[in-house]
């Protein structure tokens, strides 16, 4: 069975937009699943233009954090008669109305450059108890998706980011062990099926001859081995597998990758080589789970 775990929410939104409510709320409704962080390098970014301030690293600071698709920032933009009557309602600490107006306008351009992302959750309206069911809802379904929906969100990352292109996307999804989900007709994927069967070959074949000595230490290799990696100048351009504490981790770098038309097999080839390494290795589904690490340097739409 496939995990995607979701690593971290962020809240984020004009001051007086609701974010420690729903921070509240969204622990109450799920029993504290997940990790929640009230604001980001979004508000970073906001503020530090709002002080005059440089925001270049903050930015690059941002795009790291969005491009892992294990983080989900949530953003709360309610109209600003909204925010206008929470403060004369309670007033804020920082911030007058002027300032909110300002503040206000700053966020809602930052809306509109990544309210299309897939792990960016806007909300404009809507009670507490409909944005947290919501919210719920959406990732308990996220934790759930298989390595080929994953590569459908990367695509939609990708087509979503300045100039179609994200330089610095990363995931990581866990397998039980089982491989429920590998398909196993994967590596026949029309167009690509020698170039797989290549890398099957040279992973796979790494690994045996790691295990039996064939290497210039003439050492027989045990499933803990450091060596077991393939490398090559193609879009899939490096695999390890590592085995520690009850956990192999496979861990992938994609140089390149067409996220419309081959992320999603090139993720399932990886799921299924997992499967292939863990049987060589002979684990034990009762005893090792399997974690998935992918880097992607320019994922991109043609």
């Amino acid at each position: 069975m496939i995990k995607f775990p979701i690593s971290k929410i962020v809240l984020e939104g004009c001051d007086l937009s609701g974010k420690t409510s729903l921070y509240n709320s969204i622990h109450k409704r799920s029993g504290f699943r997940w990790n929640i962080d009230d604001r980001s390098s979004l508000s970073m970014c906001i503020y530090a233009n709002q002080y005059d301030r440089d925001d270049y690293y903050l930015r690059k600071n941002l795009a790291l954090e969005l491009s892992n698709l294990n983080n989900h920032l949530v953003l709360l933009h309610p109209d600003l008669g909204v925010i206008h009557e929470r403060y004369l309602d309670r007033g804020d600490e920082f911030q007058d109305v002027d300032s909110l107006i300002d503040l206000h306008g700053r966020f809602n351009k930052e809306f509109e450059k990544i309210c299309m992302l897939p792990n960016v959750h806007a909300f404009t309206s809507g009670t507490l108890e409909e944005q947290t069911e919501r919210i719920v809802k959406n990732f308990s379904e996220w934790e759930a998706r298989t390595p080929k929906q994953i590569g459908r969100l990367a695509y939609e990352f990708a087509k979503f980011s300045p100039n179609r292109e994200c330089t610095t996307m990363q995931f990581h999804f866990y397998d039980d062990g089982t491989f429920e989900e590998v398909d196993d007709n994967i590596e026949f994927t029309p167009g690509e099926e020698v170039y797989y069967r290549q890398i099957r070959g040279k992973l796979l074949g790494k690994m045996e001859d790691e295990l039996q000595g064939k290497n210039h230490y003439k050492r027989k290799e045990t499933d803990q081995s450091r060596r077991f990696v393939f490398s090559g100048e193609e879009c899939i351009s490096f695999i390890q597998v590592l085995v520690r504490d009850g956990l192999m981790d496979v861990h992938a770098v994609f140089r390149s990758s067409d996220t419309e038309r081959k992320t999603a097999t090139d993720i399932q080839l990886i799921h299924y080589l997992g499967r292939e390494a863990f049987r060589l290795l002979r684990l034990n589904p009762d005893e090792y789970k399997v974690r998935f690490r992918f880097n992607i340097n320019s994922a991109h739409v043609l």
